[in-house]
């Protein structure tokens, strides 16, 4: 596969006989191997799509049975790709999206620039959209997903076709509600699933329920947390409110679920709703978000918060600098006010046009990628920023605004992320350690806060709220953005 080093190819030595990469190739022999592979993966659907298209006209022309002539099409592909007949479909569903209404997206893939996985993400959240809003996105789709993990990709579209047109999103999101289910599913080794599509607060409210009723034993519980979820969601279904404690000891403080009976058969679990006053209000269109699930139309937002209890949270990041830029007098903060014309008139911006503005920033004024202090400008620590742990109002707003793990290529959400501080907090000194501020705190899963306690890689706090990283290894450096601004 590789060439021995001396002969000028790729880098390779032998050892023992066996070629060995150099790692100095090593980086630059990945990528090409990745854009070849995206490349096959494109010439893959498109002549899927091709093949298909042939097969279905000439059928059609002989028999003008449409279904017999896309038996036909999709068929003979499965069986020569040796995959599934879903699988198949998809391959070809992607192929004629690409050539009908993506050229873009097509002309990316192609140059093995995208991968099969963003491409099915482009390809599913702009399917069944307006043509008018297929060409006006298709470009700011392309930015994030060159920039943005998959899961990520498919809530930056759902959130910037809710900014374009949010009363077509609305009809979409009532239209799918005929589509809820609940299925079952075989696995393996005497498990099976249950599947359940549901309305976003429907099944957010759902996981809260079984969450609850899975903390209802004591500590002493021998189930770990999932089995304990599990246990919880078929206690729910035959009418309990709760588990039983399998801790076996005699003075065990849980309540039992007898004891739980009195409870109300239905209600509400507590539901996290991010949406910004002139939304709420009807004098913007902005997308909202549901913590646990991702972002929502604005008429939904609107729709659940008739029947809510709402906690206001204010802030402006804009003005809570990280300390990277040039430091001048405070002066009062003066909140302009906000007029439908003025919210109607703004162009929503996807996350890879943000990423690309800000590495383009880096690129012209590199300085300020430097260590903060982590206190935010401020000459003096604000209340709470001395104590270690985030209150309750501080760490709802860093991960509303945050919406996933903030290291690149994660899409962790938020709420089962932990709150780092930036610049580290110093228990012996707190006021000359990073503080305890927004500023400085960021949303990581608990895999990428170790990486970061082991100086692996290295975050700086840019501004907007925008995250500067750097690998302390190879140099590699990467920008991510929060999903709310």
């Amino acid at each position: 596969m590789f060439d021995n080093g001396s002969t000028g190819g790729v880098g390779a030595v032998v050892d023992d006989g066996r070629p060995v990469v150099d790692p100095l190739v090593l980086p630059d022999m990945l990528f090409a191997t990745a854009q070849s592979e995206n490349m096959l993966a494109a010439q893959k659907v498109l002549g899927a799509s091709m093949l298909s298209e042939s097969r279905f006209n000439a059928e059609l022309d002989v028999s003008g049975d449409v279904d017999k002539a896309w038996r036909i099409a999709c068929n003979e592909i499965a069986v020569m790709l040796t995959c599934s007949r879903r699988t198949a479909e998809v391959h070809i569903e992607i192929g004629d999206a690409l050539r009908e209404f993506l050229p873009l997206t097509k002309a990316s893939f192609a140059a093995g620039e995208l991968d099969y996985a963003r491409v099915r993400k482009i390809v599913d959240g702009l399917t069944g959209a307006a043509p008018e809003a297929i060409a006006a996105l298709e470009r700011r789709v392309l930015a994030s997903a060159h920039r943005l993990p998959p899961g990520q990709l498919e809530r930056d579209i759902e959130r910037q076709l809710f900014a374009y047109d949010p009363d077509a999103a609305a009809e979409r999101r009532r239209k799918m509600l005929e589509h809820r289910d609940v299925r079952t599913r075989a696995d393996r080794h005497g498990l099976a699933q249950l599947q359940a599509t549901l309305s976003a607060n429907e099944a957010v409210e759902a996981l809260g329920l079984i969450n609850e009723a899975a903390g209802s034993v004591c500590n002493h519980d021998p189930r770990n947390a999932s089995t304990r979820r599990a246990d919880a969601l078929v206690a729910l279904l035959h009418g309990e409110q709760g588990l039983t404690c399998q801790c076996g000891s005699e003075t065990c403080e849980a309540v039992s679920p007898a004891a739980r009976s009195t409870a109300p058969s239905r209600r509400k679990p507590l539901l996290h709703i991010v949406c910004d006053l002139a939304t709420l209000l009807g004098l913007t269109s902005d997308p909202a978000s549901i913590d646990g699930y991702g972002p929502i139309d604005p008429d939904y937002a609107r729709e659940l918060a008739t029947d809510s209890t709402w906690q206001a949270l204010f802030v402006d990041f804009r003005s809570q600098a990280a300390g990277n830029r040039p430091r001048r007098r405070h002066a009062p903060t003066v909140l302009p006010l906000v007029t439908r014309r003025d919210c109607l008139s703004r162009e929503p911006k996807g996350c890879g046009d943000r990423i690309r503005a800000m590495q383009r920033l880096v690129a012209r004024a590199p300085d300020i990628v430097r260590r903060s202090d982590g206190h935010g400008a401020q000459p003096d620590p604000p209340p709470g920023a001395l104590t270690y742990a985030p209150g309750a109002a501080l760490a709802a707003l860093v991960r509303a605004v945050d919406g996933h793990c903030r290291f690149p290529g994660c899409s962790a959400p938020a709420n089962r992320c932990q709150l780092d501080h930036i610049t580290e907090f110093d228990p012996s000194d707190p006021r000359r350690g990073g503080w305890t501020i927004a500023s400085n705190l960021q949303c990581l899963c608990r895999h990428h806060h170790q990486v970061k306690t082991y100086r692996l890689w290295t975050p700086v706090m840019l501004v907007d709220r925008a995250i500067h990283w750097t690998d302390s290894t190879s140099g590699l450096t990467a920008v991510t953005v929060p999903e709310r601004r």
